[in-house]
């Protein structure tokens, strides 16, 4: 608890805003840290956002309400959604300020990181609880963000999707030690490997001596997304590892990855990052060479 107070005693209020060229146009992502009286940050239950966000809450406490007029309570440690186009409404109770970290994305991003199963909106509000490792990593985040310049846009979307994805496994309550779960995560070593044959879902299934719709329900209900989502999510991030720090050619790892063709790779990797494998391998070497 000590080291949490200590890393809130070091944030301060800050605001950056970063334009992000994709296939349209260019995209505006805005991050830092909120702080203030919470009826500052108060909305009435019909506000609606054109952006995404989300925010990991570091002090404060208060109660979120979806479109659906369901209500969710949030404090420190909680993370809160908020969709494009969805009402929604924040109500803080007059005694305590509020302190949350912040990340704000376009809608043709949400939509394209909702789609690979980087974003999972099954939920506006969950617990990922208190971690001065994870505030420390958000300071950086907003750090880098600060200081980078037009050239490290895409390491920026990078380490914004490597975000993204550490706050959805930070859900707790994903972390029961249940026989499901244990199920589950059998089922994520299956999903994560193997990746230059196609692997049917059917046969994961049968592997865990489940049905198919009984695995895809227990699937989704411990990870907040489907097994073909998360497949594709990892294969992605195994596109990102070798594109970094192996020397294989594109069309090599495109073929490893059990992509038809170089061509569907490369877009599939595009939509999904806003950025061709080549462009992603050429700027993350620019920035490794320039920090060693």
């Amino acid at each position: 608890m000590n080291s949490y107070r200590a890393s809130i005693g070091n944030i301060e209020r800050e605001v950056h805003h970063r334009f992000i060229e994709t296939d349209s146009s260019n995209e505006l992502i805005s991050t830092g840290f909120h702080m203030g009286l919470p009826e500052l940050q108060t909305r009435k239950a019909d506000a609606i956002q054109s952006e995404y966000s989300i925010s990991y809450v570091l002090q404060g406490e208060g109660e979120f309400t979806d479109n659906h007029g369901n209500a969710f309570s949030f404090s420190p440690g909680c993370i809160v959604q908020r969709y494009p186009g969805m009402p929604y409404g924040i109500h803080r109770p007059e005694s305590f300020t509020h302190v949350e970290f912040f990340l704000i994305l376009p809608r043709s991003l949400f939509e394209s990181f909702t789609k690979t199963g980087i974003i999972q909106n099954q939920y506006s509000v969950f617990d990922s609880g208190i971690d001065s490792v994870f505030i420390k990593r958000l300071s950086t985040f907003v750090h880098q963000f600060r200081t980078s310049t037009k050239n490290d846009t895409r390491f920026i979307l990078m380490e914004t999707i490597a975000l993204i994805i550490d706050c959805f496994k930070r859900d707790r309550s994903l972390q029961h030690d249940t026989e499901d779960k244990r199920l589950v995560e059998q089922a994520c070593l299956l999903l994560s490997d193997g990746f230059e044959d196609k692997l049917k879902l059917e046969t994961v299934a049968d592997k865990l001596r489940l049905s198919y719709e009984s695995f895809r329900k227990k699937f989704r209900q411990h990870k907040n997304i489907s097994p073909a989502q998360y497949r594709i999510q990892k294969r992605l991030e195994q596109a990102m590892t070798l594109l970094i720090e192996d020397t294989m050619p594109i069309k090599e790892i495109a073929f490893n990855l059990g992509y038809s063709n170089v061509a569907n790779f490369a877009k599939i990797f595009q939509k999904a990052t806003s950025t061709p494998p080549a462009t992603f391998r050429s700027e993350h070497r620019k920035r490794i060479e320039r920090n060693a």
